[in-house]
């Protein structure tokens, strides 16, 4: 089969059958490649199927100048690092949710006179302070952003700034956000905020 491939021109058998040709020719290819990212096999057969779904749907559109495995192959890899980008902040949410059981229950145990500090109350502390630290401009329009959540250009409008002034407060205000807090803390921002 060449490298470039090439659709019937309706939904007909031959569409069907160069279809399946292609399948048969590239299933087996892209279980392994899916392997090399995703340690489980069912979940890279789902990955590779997705692809399959995805360029059937999509048929019509692809560009048949280029290389059909190149499209594939990106396809695919695309699918595997957004499913391992997903566990990594899966786990990082489980982990975060056990240092918060972890937390009330360490509060109960040694200290059950005071009052318990959530992580989202040491959160809402932590960033009054470091938004008092920010350069004025800077911390207002983070403030703006993360703490009443604000639109960019809503910013950009009552603050008489273009939006890419304000992207550039954003940034440098995250930036010292992420200095200033504690991993967990930075974490909890991240994870509650748009």
């Amino acid at each position: 089969m060449e490298e470039i491939f090439t659709w019937a021109k309706s939904n007909s058998k031959e569409e069907i059958d160069s279809f399946e040709e292609l399948f048969r020719l590239y299933y087996p290819r892209l279980i392994r490649y899916a392997g090399f990212f995703i340690k489980n096999s069912e979940e890279a057969e789902d990955l590779v199927q997705d692809v399959f779904f995805q360029l059937w749907k999509n048929r019509k559109k692809i560009n048949q100048e280029k290389s059909i495995s190149a499209f594939i192959f990106t396809q695919l890899k695309n699918k595997c690092l957004n499913s391992i980008k997903r566990k990594i902040v899966e786990e990082k949410y489980k982990d975060f949710q056990g240092n918060i059981e972890s937390q009330k229950l360490h509060h109960l145990s040694m200290d059950g006179e005071t009052d318990f500090v959530s992580m989202k109350e040491q959160l809402s502390i932590q960033l009054d302070n470091i938004i008092s630290k920010m350069p004025e401009k800077c911390g207002l329009v983070f403030k703006l952003r993360w703490i009443e959540g604000k639109k960019i250009r809503q910013i950009a409008e009552e603050l008489e700034i273009s939006t890419t002034m304000v992207d550039k407060h954003i940034a440098k205000g995250l930036q010292i956000a992420r200095q200033k807090m504690s991993p967990d803390l930075f974490l909890l921002f991240c994870i509650t905020t748009d």
